[in-house]
């Protein structure tokens, strides 16, 4: 078993002062879920070119609906939309949330700042040990409740929703070792061992990151999650949760194609 760093036991103290989270519906649920909606959708037009991709009509839903109802179907009430391009056409569409159930607030971007510089300038608008983050353009049929359990018990820095998909050649593919951590981030096109020769383990993206995370991410720029932060996290620990679920990344006009009729399904 590995020993703890000192980032790792600071986490644990985070996730100690978060107990209520582990025995309370309440608690949990108090947990914020970032989605990250200031993409440009360049590689989806012309497929779709009326705005920002997580607003693409998906089977007569906005897709972004689609993450909305999955984090408030899973109980967690607290948005957080980090926006940039399109902004105002997503705050005219989700306005307060309260449709849906869910409180949203929104950190605006006036130029692209990346998946993790998004998430560091909202940083001033989380209030709590640790948070969700959704990829504004991807979806993936998953426990949320145990995703955030599993993270809260691990007391990781990080862990990654890994999902099962049959071609990786779109996606980075993941080493997971047996005891759940990551091992790896490969480059697109690459493989994964594992023991069914059908499927291979890539990044699902959403993610629970506890605070400290926040620290690991520079300001002011454009800065990647994927490309920059997680190579960081795999020297202090970051863990996999990985699901069976349905899993879809609308980037590309075939797969924003094939969502019409998948997506909904779930729904």
């Amino acid at each position: 078993m590995r020993a703890k760093s000192a980032w790792s036991q600071a986490v644990c103290e985070l996730s100690k002062s978060f107990v209520i989270g582990r025995s309370s519906y309440g608690g949990i649920s108090e947990i914020p879920s970032l989605i990250l909606a200031g993409g440009l959708g360049s590689r989806l037009r012309p497929a779709f070119d009326a705005g920002p991709k997580s607003i693409a009509p998906i089977g007569g839903r906005s897709f972004l609906e689609y993450l909305l109802l999955q984090i408030g179907r899973a109980g967690f009430h607290r948005v957080l939309l980090c926006v940039g391009y399109g902004a105002s056409q997503i705050e005219e569409f989700v306005g307060d949330g309260g449709r849906w159930g869910l409180s949203v607030r929104y950190s605006v971007e006036t130029e692209p700042l990346g998946t993790a510089g998004a998430v560091k300038r909202a940083a001033s608008l989380i209030d709590t040990p640790h948070f969700l983050v959704f990829n504004g353009d991807s979806f993936l049929s998953i426990d949320l409740r145990r995703l955030v359990e599993e993270h809260l018990h691990s007391g990781a820095l990080a862990t990654v929703a890994l999902a099962k998909v049959h071609d990786s050649t779109r996606f980075g593919t993941v080493v997971l070792e047996a005891d759940g951590q990551i091992k790896q981030f490969c480059e697109k096109a690459g493989w994964v061992k594992s023991e069914s020769p059908d499927w291979c383990v890539v990044n699902g993206g959403i993610y629970i990151f506890s605070k400290p995370v926040l620290d690991l991410i520079p300001e002011p720029g454009a800065v990647s999650l994927e490309h920059e932060i997680f190579p960081k996290l795999l020297a202090k620990g970051i863990r996999g949760f990985l699901s069976d679920g349905y899993f879809i990344d609308i980037g590309l006009p075939e797969d924003f194609e094939r969502a019409q009729t998948e997506l909904p399904k779930y729904f």
